[in-house]
């Protein structure tokens, strides 16, 4: 019996009595050009081979975070070999599953989309602790937030542009209803930003996750309008349930080309979240390594790219180091528009 190690690491085994060198060679090569295809030959194999990895959303179903992750998770999984389990685990606009995430074992096996809610809640007093306690495998996206109204309802008060609707708001103090994320999430920090900034008074509604409940709410009439990412929107804003007013970005989404924003009517306000992937505080570095890569390729690619700029969001391919860099700033411009 010869055994000879080839190209991937596999173990290739001849049995004979009586072979020669030739015979080998040839055998080995078969070996290598049918088993040691480079789908099964990655580095990723080896280490998540017969493993599920569980992807931990800590949102609601449909919002931003979820449909987001869910894409380039199920892009991701192709290169990993290995099937990746989204869970979602919504609560305190994602107090829960952070939480959830630094009590599991830092073996590569679990992971987390967090938003810019990690450089929240350690602010608000939510957690006592904020990114540096994670090891961070990528940025893979970002959404501004936009405010939506439903269709029937601003027909009737005559909202047509985001002007109408803050000139109306300031003359009806309190009756205007805006459902926003929880309290500390970005979208709830957002209409507080807004407010603040243009001077009205609404009665702000926060749900218990993002913003997929809310715009469901606001979709089927039970609230006047929504604070909430322009990607999570895009289905009811499709479906003609909702319109989009105004984006709280630097700039107009092209995917909503008639939005105006906040800051070309005169108001300084601009909030958007920045979705990452989480890790367990020191995960082995080959499986951090394999993991940034991997996510790294995935949200650079085409079709991701495609799916997020369709939907008025944007794509990062970022790694943990930027990333931390990038949570530290926010942290400092979160911390000018939170109230304990």
């Amino acid at each position: 019996m010869i055994s000879e190690t080839v190209g991937c690491g596999c173990t290739a085994i001849v049995t004979s009595s009586a072979v020669d060198s030739s015979f080998i060679a040839n055998t080995i090569s078969a070996i290598m050009s049918v088993a040691c295809i480079p789908y099964m030959c990655t580095p990723s194999i080896s280490l998540y081979l017969g493993s599920i990895i569980t992807f931990i959303i800590p949102y609601d179903a449909g919002g931003g975070s979820d449909l987001t992750s869910r894409m380039v998770a199920s892009i991701a999984e192709k290169e990993l070999g290995v099937p990746v389990t989204v869970v979602n685990m919504p609560g305190g606009s994602g107090a829960t599953g952070y939480a959830e995430l630094k009590n599991r074992a830092a073996d590569g096996y679990t992971i987390l989309a967090c938003t810019s809610t990690i450089a929240t809640m350690k602010l608000l007093g939510t957690l006592d602790f904020d990114h540096k306690a994670f090891d961070i495998v990528s940025g893979f996206n970002y959404e501004p937030a936009a405010i939506a109204v439903n269709v029937e309802i601003a027909k009737k008060k005559g909202w047509n542009t985001l002007k109408d609707f803050i000139e109306y708001s300031k003359q009806h103090p309190g009756e205007v209803s805006m459902g926003t994320s929880a309290v500390g999430g970005i979208w709830n920090i957002g209409t507080l930003a807004a407010q603040k900034e243009t001077g009205v008074q609404w009665n702000v509604i926060p749900a218990g996750g993002g913003g997929a409940q809310p715009i469901v709410q606001c979709a089927s009439g039970k609230i006047d309008a929504v604070t909430a990412g322009t990607l999570e929107l895009y289905n009811q804003v499709k479906a003609g349930t909702v319109k989009i007013l105004g984006v709280l970005s630097d700039e107009r989404i092209n995917t909503y080309p008639d939005a105006e924003t906040f800051k070309e009517n005169g108001y300084n306000v601009s909030i958007t979240t920045t979705r990452s992937i989480l890790a367990p505080k020191g995960v082995p570095k080959e499986r951090l390594d394999i993991l940034t890569k991997v996510f790294m390729k995935a949200s650079a690619s085409d079709e991701y790219k495609q799916y997020c700029t369709s939907k008025g969001a944007g794509w990062l391919s970022k790694n943990g180091e930027e990333m931390s860099k990038f949570y530290d700033e926010q942290e400092k411009v979160f911390s000018q528009h939170i109230v304990k």
